[in-house]
This record gives C-alpha cells, structure tokens and sequence, in this order.
C-alpha cells in the first residue's frame, strides 16, 4: 500500500482492529468513531491501521460483517426448525434486531456499510430460494428480503432514540426538572410510549403482522 514498514503494525490484526473498534463504538458512537482514535486505543500510529484496512470505509463494512455473523449465529435466536420461508424470514429479523440492539449505533453501523453481504451469501440463499420454492417471483423474494431486513434496522434504531431519550428525561428529572416528566403528555403519545417502552413485544407484533401480510398477498397471486 506505499507504507513504510511498521513494526507495530505488522504485529497488528484485521480481527484485533474490529474488535477494538466495536468495544470503541460502544464508547463512543459512531459520529465520533475516527481511524485516528482507533489508533491511539491500539497504541499505534494512524499510518499503522492502513496496512490493514484501505479507508475507514472498509473498516466499517468489517464491523458491520463482524455484527452480521454474530447475529446468525446468535445462541439466543437459535436456526428456524420448520425450515419454511416465514420462519426463515423471522429468524433474519430477530437476528438482526438483536444483533445491532447489542451495539451503540449498531444500525447506523450496518447503515453505513456497503451492502456487498458477500460473507453471509449461503444464508441469503437460503432464505430466497424458500420464497422462491414457497411460490414468490424472484423479485418478491428479494422484496420480502429486503422489506423484513429494514423492518429490523428501523425498529432498532426507533427502539436506540427511544432508550437515549428516555435517559435524558430521566437526568432531567433527577435534577428537579419535572416539566419533562413523560407521565405528562398527551393520551396518544403515552400510547407510543408504551409500545416503545415493551420493545420486543411490539417488535415481534410488527414482524406476525408483516409476515402474514406476506403469507396473503403470496395466496392471491398464486390463485
């Protein structure tokens, strides 16, 4: 890569770096995420990350790879036993759901890396080919897909904004502040509150409600 040889950063590895910057994510964030504070939690020059990685874009898709093959494997959302597509399509959103929950900015994380998904092409396979063996075009198959994967991105990062806030309100009111009391607002807004306040109730409601609106429109086109 034109870098002067290093040392330090030979004695480095893509799999040390990944897991620094995930730890460092969690303490951070993501906006304050940067190669250079990276380096100096590794104890090396800046210079010294860029044997390993080209940018700090690859090293964001490697994190997000990192967190992808976690979530499939996850002991808590263990592999669909029915092998048929909507368990196959429950278990890609709960794994993903837990997944990017586990990590501050987790679904900004996978957001921001590059969709290449060339590490987990056999489970994505596997999933598309049950739609398609199920009775979904190709390209449902691919909106189904599609559709379930930002349906648990979306939900964790509403359920990551609702988790901070509350912490705020929460320092305001220990510091006297009762006008951001949240037990003081409109009935509608409670409502909300309360779903985003039972996350994986609401969030497994969402996802039955999703795949049977899938399950449906796949019995009136195959009719």
């Amino acid at each position: 890569m034109g870098w002067p040889y290093d040392p330090f950063a030979m004695a480095l590895d893509r799999e040390l770096i990944v897991r620094t910057a995930l730890r460092l994510l969690e303490e951070v964030g993501l906006e304050t995420l940067s190669l250079r504070r990276l380096a100096k939690e590794l104890g090396v020059n800046p210079s010294a990350l860029y044997w390993h990685f080209e940018n700090k874009q690859e090293l964001l898709d490697e994190m997000a790879r990192a967190v992808v093959l976690t979530a499939i494997t996850h002991p808590d959302v263990p592999a669909p036993t029915r092998n048929t597509w909507d368990d196959w399509l429950a278990h890609l959103a709960r794994a993903q759901w837990r997944a990017v929950r586990s990590y501050r900015d987790g679904p900004l994380l996978l957001m921001a890396a590059r969709p290449t998904a060339d590490y987990q092409l056999s489970y994505l396979d596997e999933i598309l080919s049950r739609l398609v063996d199920a009775g979904f075009s190709p390209r449902e198959a691919g909106d189904a897909f599609v559709t379930i994967s930002n349906y648990a991105l979306g939900t964790a990062l509403l359920g990551q904004q609702h988790d901070r806030a509350g912490e705020i309100v929460g320092r305001r009111l220990d510091a006297g502040d009762d006008r951001h009391d949240p037990h003081d607002r409109h009935p509608s807004l409670a409502r909300i509150a309360e779903s985003l306040a039972d996350q994986e109730v609401t969030f497994e409601r969402g996802l039955g409600w999703l795949i049977a609106g899938m399950r449906q429109s796949r019995d009136v086109s195959s009719s």
